[in-house]
């Protein structure tokens, strides 16, 4: 059960004139009362919202929030620095990708032992829910401001290592920079984003696809123009983000208030697994189609006879369209079913993966822009699910959902690269996308565990 906040001190009679403009952090009992009972109001409206969490624990969410997005200039601050850190980081992880087939030809790998390098990067992302739990009870803003500049000096280097031994060590220490970040950094921003969730969400997603799609084509042009030698210059990118980050986020603590003083506490590991299952089976559905829009993507259109640069591009397309993607569904969730949301977007995609193949030349242009946008709007959404009725575990719960994702993307790496060894890109884009579907399979699973909350 929910601790309901105190509603008792009643509000003086005062000679001062009614305030018109937003709310804003006060001492005085009257507008404390106002802003509980326009949360409670919220909390009313939205009893018909489909997924099972905010059914049985939206009012708590709702009344914790209110507070904390009272400040507008300090939290738009927060959440800019949060993105920055983020966007950044994911420009250098966005590196990765096209330098694996360079990788690949420097060493002369295979695609299944080029594309494994990346589990070494995945690797560390094991350690997110330790990381996320202790961030809810000690500050750790020190850990989300050095993540530009820790990943922007493994990624700028890493083609400069002599051995395959020097660059799996090389990635598992960006791996933990990034393992951090992303166990920290949607905690911290869904805390400064008051009462909608899907669009705080969607803001963190658009952050990283920037960088991430930004990235790609960052690193095919240094690349062109500098060489490996030569990519070493853009450290300096990260240290100026990490210094702004740091000020950016100066008086942030990311721990939770609530958790510091209850730090006994168990968790509700029956709440939790039953979210997180049917989670875990959406996931597991959609790992092949992330790997192969993602670490392979590039490897892919080469096969179909793109340039080096063309290949980059189409990822900074794919993640470009998905900046718009995500913030339209993290919006839309905010309003209307999570789950359905999630329906839809599945199903457009699976469409149009579909469609893509079927294409050639600059016809696959738009359909690219489709793909990407429908991609990447699930993850806010997801994750919008996840935090929806944890707002004591945000950080935990964050770096669960997140470790899983990692994880099952990273065990479809050296699936997907050994079925590409062995047939082609083609054929394992087709079977990526046909295995999409069944996570709808998990959407209906949610689903009825939201009805049997409503009528329990």
């Amino acid at each position: 059960m929910t601790e309901e906040p105190r509603m008792t001190d009643e509000p003086r009679m005062t000679d001062e004139p009614i305030m018109t403009d937003e709310p804003r952090i006060t001492d005085e009992p009257r507008m404390t009362n106002i802003n509980n009972f326009k949360a409670l109001l919220d909390t009313i409206t939205h009893v018909e919202n489909d997924n099972p969490a905010e059914t049985l624990t939206q009012e708590n969410n709702s009344l914790l929030s209110e507070p904390e997005a009272d400040n507008h200039h300090d939290s738009v601050r927060v959440v800019g620095s949060v993105a920055l850190a983020h966007g950044i980081h994911d420009m250098f992880s966005g590196f990765l990708p096209p330098l694996l087939p360079i990788l690949i030809a420097k060493f002369g790998l295979s695609n299944l032992s080029g594309g494994s390098l990346t589990l070494f990067y995945s690797l560390p992302s094991l350690l997110q829910p330790l990381i996320g739990s202790i961030a809810d009870r000690r500050n750790l803003k020190i850990v989300v401001s050095l993540a530009p500049l820790v990943t922007g000096t493994v990624m700028t280097l890493l083609g400069l290592a002599a051995t395959p031994a020097m660059m799996m060590v090389m990635l598992v220490l960006a791996g933990l920079s990034s393992a951090a970040l992303h166990a920290i950094g949607p905690a911290l921003n869904s805390k400064h984003a008051g009462k909608k969730l899907g669009r705080g969400m969607s803001f963190w997603v658009n952050a990283g696809s920037l960088g991430y799609a930004l990235g790609t084509l960052v690193l095919v042009s240094a690349y062109d123009v500098l060489g490996l030698s030569g990519l070493p210059i853009l450290i300096i990118l990260g240290a100026v983000a990490s210094v702004l980050v740091w000020r950016g986020l100066k008086d942030v603590d990311t721990s939770v208030d609530m958790v510091r003083s209850q730090k006994s506490a168990p968790k509700n590991w029956g709440k939790i697994l039953k979210i997180m299952v049917p989670i875990v089976f959406i996931i597991a559905s959609r790992a092949m189609m992330v790997v192969m829009l993602s670490t392979y993507f590039p490897a892919f259109l080469l096969e179909r006879g793109a340039s080096t640069w063309v290949s980059g591009a189409g990822m900074t397309l794919i993640f470009g369209s998905g900046v718009v993607g995500s913030y339209v569904a993290g919006s839309l969730s905010d309003k209307f079913s999570r789950i359905n949301i999630l329906a839809i977007s599945t199903i457009t995609l699976f469409a149009f993966m579909m469609i893509f193949l079927r294409f050639e030349g600059w016809l696959q242009v738009p359909v690219l822009m489709l793909i990407g946008f429908f991609e990447l709007a699930a993850l806010p959404v997801l994750m919008a699910l996840v935090q929806d009725g944890f707002s004591e575990d945000r950080a935990f719960m964050n770096g669960l959902f997140l470790a899983i994702n990692f994880v099952g993307t990273s065990l479809a790496v050296p699936l997907v690269g050994r079925l590409a060894d062995l047939y082609s890109f083609q054929q394992t884009f087709q079977l990526a996308a046909y295995i999409l579907p069944f996570g709808l399979i998990g959407m209906g699973w949610l689903q009825r565990l939201s009805r049997s909350s409503r009528q329990s």
